[in-house]
């Protein structure tokens, strides 16, 4: 239940740590891993806007 949070809150840290330590190679690092959330974020919140139309549409077509 709490791993993917985990995982999430340890590579930001890590993509912040990157930015600071590591020069142009710690950019490239710290875009994906502070971008991670962000595209979670996203992807979670198309699938729960699906489902509740895909939900309502069921309901109309089958009355």
């Amino acid at each position: 239940m709490f791993a993917a949070p985990i995982v999430l809150a340890v590579s930001t840290l890590t993509g912040l740590l990157a930015a600071l330590l590591w020069e142009t190679a710690g950019q490239y690092v710290a875009w994906v891993t502070v971008g991670a959330p962000v595209l979670v974020i996203a992807w979670v919140w198309v699938r729960r806007r699906s489902d509740k139309i895909g939900r309502f549409s069921r309901a109309r077509a089958g009355k």
